[in-house]
């Protein structure tokens, strides 16, 4: 299990040693008093390879990918999410603060707080830049033009196939879980977004991984960031 503290320690200590907020970095903009960019998004069903090709496009870039999993850690943590604010100027942590709360939809007592915090910490990676995002609704927090947002999908019985062998499951509890997730991730992406997580206007690529290798599947997600934001590869 990763550190969190250390972990964001030595991420503030990357911006701080290259100066990453640097405005001159090709895809980086501004939306409203904000600069954000460059981010690469992941969202993707269940078996579909997402975090598989979310990783090893992080690696041809250099950027840190942060999965969903971290993303909640830091939200849920006091004392890192914090630091993580912290480390911006006072103009920018408010401009995140207001944004965070402006895009809130109305939430029951105790789920608005972690929204906010949740929200909080993907607009400041956004802000950072560098950065590859899975899940979480990174999609719907942060302005579409600075990043490249990438669906990935496959067969449903394809992902069951998958999640069974990868997981060590019977075909059967396999699809159980891909039945869950479809759901939950959908529920997720109506309730706290207003949003439907398949619709192809939410992505500027969707990528079926039926007949498409990891190594596949990430070079079309590179040529499309390459070819919308201008970044480069790491050398």
């Amino acid at each position: 299990m990763i550190d969190i503290e250390d972990f964001v320690r030595k991420r503030l200590a990357l911006y701080q040693a290259y100066d990453i907020q640097a405005e001159r970095r090709p895809g980086r903009g501004k939306e409203g008093k904000l600069t954000c960019g460059p981010y690469l998004l992941f969202s993707r069903e269940k078996g579909a390879g997402g975090g598989a090709v979310a990783q090893l496009a992080g690696r041809r870039l250099g950027w840190q990918v942060f999965n969903n999993e971290l993303v909640d850690a830091i939200a849920k943590k006091a004392d890192v999410r914090r630091e993580l604010i912290e480390s911006l100027d006072e103009r920018d942590r408010k401009t995140i603060q207001h944004a965070a709360a402006q895009l809130l939809n109305p939430q029951p007592i105790g789920k608005s707080g972690y929204l906010t915090h949740l929200r909080e910490i993907l607009l400041t990676l956004g802000h950072q830049g560098d950065v590859v995002i899975v899940g979480r609704g990174a999609q719907y927090v942060l302005p579409s033009q600075f990043g490249l947002r990438v669906r990935m999908v496959a067969p449903v019985e394809m992902r069951v196939q998958r999640i069974a062998s990868r997981e060590n499951l019977s075909l059967k509890a396999a699809r159980v879980e891909i039945e869950k997730s479809d759901r939950e991730r959908a529920r997720l992406a109506r309730r706290e977004h207003g949003q439907t997580g398949a619709d192809p206007l939410n992505h500027d690529v969707t990528i079926n991984t039926a007949q498409l290798t990891v190594a596949a599947a990430t070079e079309v997600v590179l040529t499309a960031l390459q070819r919308k934001l201008a970044v480069k590869l790491k050398d």
